[in-house]
């Protein structure tokens, strides 16, 4: 499959709405009263979750589809969304602890939510390893589908945390002034976008890879 236009299309969209996000973080948005500046890591911090949650959904789909389907194309798929999932995940748990340590003066706290996440995080880190380590065969293909599909059930876990058990740091509700409510629509789809170009790529780098692997078994 050639998604070579799809992906210059979804790069070039992303660039600019992350440069308008980004213009729109440090020279439009006024600066949160309570917190001052750092509350403006909130604007790619709740996008990035955002865009975890989507992509985990999706490789939770593929590899239902691959365990019923059995067809590579799946796979590679739930393969690329998981791995850009663990990516923006990552990105989650970096940039919370950077501004909580500002906001609230701790790095870390053990409460529900934070402590979920970094569970979601460590699944999928063995998803990842898994795949970076065992082979390409069928049968590391289907253990890493049964390991994307459990650790999916996490996600609502993590999204629920706070109405379910409280929070020590996360609110239970956030009120944006409209520059902040427009600046966060931004830099959501600005994510998003980001997240599309960087999971096409890599299936993209999939498919080749299933496709060479064909060619060299026959």
């Amino acid at each position: 499959m050639d998604f070579r236009k799809w992906r210059i299309l979804l790069w070039a969209i992303a660039a600019a709405l992350n440069a308008a996000g980004l213009y729109m973080v440090f020279f439009f948005v006024p600066a949160e009263m309570t917190m001052g500046e750092v509350q403006k890591i909130f604007y790619y911090h709740v996008p990035s979750a955002i865009s975890a949650y989507v992509l985990f959904a999706l490789a939770f789909a593929f590899s239902l589809l691959f365990l019923w389907k059995e067809e590579p194309l799946w796979d590679s798929l739930a393969h690329a969304c998981a791995e850009v999932g663990w990516v923006f995940i990552t990105v989650v748990l970096v940039t919370g602890p950077i501004w909580g340590r500002a906001a609230w003066g701790k790095w870390w706290v053990w409460e529900p939510r934070l402590t979920t996440a970094l569970v979601l995080w460590l699944m999928y880190t063995a998803y990842f390893l898994l795949r970076l380590f065992s082979g390409h065969d069928a049968r590391t293909a289907r253990v890493a589908a049964v390991m994307a599909i459990v650790a999916f059930f996490d996600v609502p876990i993590v999204h629920f945390a706070i109405k379910w058990w409280g929070s020590i740091v996360h609110p239970p509700k956030v009120s944006l002034e409209p520059a902040m409510r427009l600046t966060f629509l931004v830099t959501s789809a600005a994510v998003l976008s980001l997240a599309a170009a960087l999971t096409l790529t890599r299936a993209s780098l999939g498919f080749d890879e299933a496709r060479s692997l064909a060619e060299e078994a026959q």
